[in-house]
């Protein structure tokens, strides 16, 4: 499948309000009620939804909440020290902890709806017949529809009043297979369906970028991202949608990062090493090394030359023994002989004690014999 490149870019300032004046436009956002404390994973998404509604809350939107069966739902609380999540609560934990329930949404009082992803949105919001019920009649009556990465799974069974599916000949994002894999870890076997599987088997026409990067696609009414990083501009594109011209934001750090990365792949490595001169603040590097650690691995043979390139770039700023490891056997995969071998040295010198450091000396060597 041919992987596409484009990414939304929208100019932001260094402005964030930390509230707006109301406008009389109205978004229900739907997530999963799954989770529990006992399987916290199996829960909507706390930073995809925080970064959703306070980009809607912060244009003027007046927001609801709602889940299949109404009621409070689980609040994690192991980001509490992001700036956004405590600001998030600030004005919205309330509504967590009295959602709406999905029988009881009249979609007459909403121009919108936007569908929160995790993976407990694999389990309810597909096979709960109120909240498939309550779908049908936003797409019966065209209302603006977004959904992001594991999102569309609620949507991917609706039906038009014509018996036609919602996704049907339109262009669909969600959560790749490649995603699923990588990251869903446990979870995948337990999932109904995988939602790019779904999508296409309903009629969709499933686009997207490569994997961790973002991307929006816009078909109508329909709007759907694919991953966490693409969240918020899903959410400035439902506001452009729905006729409200988004305000200039300081961009989520993981936004930011992930936006990095699509421009070095773009432009050239070199990105990165000027925006970490520039702002290094701006940029989340956890995220930065995740990116780095898998998109190699996941890359198809003909991108691998170019994830490498954005790998090494990542190193001159990030050091952790796997990380390292990792890319010393790319290097070494890629015929990169004296570049893996002064990663090697520099590897050895940093963790004499670890594990690796035979195995990767080992590799090394077995190549120089030959």
């Amino acid at each position: 499948m041919r992987t596409l490149r484009f990414i939304f870019f929208i100019l932001v300032l260094p402005l964030h309000p930390a509230f707006a004046s109301q406008t009389d436009t109205n978004v229900l956002m739907l997530i999963s009620g799954y989770g529990t404390e006992e399987q916290p994973q199996l829960s909507y998404d706390l930073e995809e939804l925080a970064q959703a509604y306070l980009v809607l809350h912060d244009n003027g939107v007046n927001i609801d909440i709602a889940t299949p069966k109404g009621g409070p739902v689980l609040v994690k609380s192991n980001k509490d020290d992001l700036a956004f999540i405590q600001r998030f609560k600030s004005v919205a934990l309330s509504q967590l902890n009295n959602t709406r329930a999905s029988e009881t949404v009249d979609p007459n009082h909403y121009q919108g709806i936007f569908i929160v992803g995790g993976a407990g949105a694999m389990f309810d919001l597909p096979s709960d017949s109120a909240t498939q019920a309550m779908l049908t009649r936003f797409a019966a009556k065209h209302k603006m529809i977004a959904a992001v990465c594991h999102g569309p799974a609620a949507i991917a069974d609706v039906r038009l009043p014509d018996g036609q599916h919602l996704v049907a000949g339109r262009q669909v994002n969600a959560f790749t297979n490649t995603e699923e894999h990588a990251f869903s870890g446990e979870h995948i076997a337990a999932f109904p369906f995988l939602v790019e599987d779904k999508l296409i088997e309903n009629g969709g026409i499933f686009v997207h970028n490569d994997p961790m990067l973002p991307f929006v696609v816009i078909d109508e009414n329909l709007i759907t991202a694919q991953n966490p990083s693409s969240v918020p501009k899903a959410a400035e594109a439902l506001l452009v949608k729905l006729g409200i011209t988004p305000k200039p934001r300081v961009p989520f750090k993981d936004e930011a990062t992930m936006q990095l990365v699509a421009t070095a792949k773009q432009t050239g490595v070199v990105a990165i090493d000027i925006a970490l001169a520039k702002n290094p603040d701006n940029y989340d590097m956890n995220y930065l090394a995740l990116y780095g650690f898998y998109a190699y691995a996941l890359a198809g043979e003909e991108d691998k030359v170019q994830e490498l390139d954005v790998m090494v770039a990542i190193a001159r700023y990030f050091q952790h023994p796997a990380y390292e490891s990792a890319l010393i056997k790319a290097l070494h995969e890629q015929n990169q002989y004296k570049q893996a071998r002064r990663y090697l040295n520099a590897f050895v010198e940093r963790y004499p004690s670890h594990d690796q450091a035979a195995t990767l000396s080992a590799l090394l060597n077995d190549n120089t014999q030959r």
